[in-house]
């Protein structure tokens, strides 16, 4: 049993890829380009291998949102000190 065809028939690759765009840019996702310089495309590499990801995509989004998280919990953690500080001096 074949599955349900998503696009009209007789469109190609083209149609399909902008109509993907269109559905990840819709839901807040964005297209991106980058040219890495060796010693980046490397790390990239190693980051694949690291993660044990599928993709080099995959792991480019995973590396962001880790890095984000761990910058954020070092903002809250910076703040909680300057507010225990604080705290301190008006004892």
């Amino acid at each position: 049993m074949s599955r349900e065809r998503i696009h009209p028939e007789g469109t190609d690759a083209t149609y399909r890829v902008q109509e993907s765009l269109k559905a990840l840019v819709k839901q807040g996702g964005a297209r991106k380009t980058f040219r890495l310089k060796p010693e980046a495309n490397k790390a990239l590499q190693q980051l694949v291998r690291l993660l044990d990801a599928d993709t080099e995509t995959q792991a480019v989004e995973t590396a962001i949102m880790t890095l984000r998280d761990e910058m954020e919990a070092a903002a809250v953690a910076k703040k909680q000190r300057q507010l225990r500080a604080s705290i301190r001096l008006v004892k």
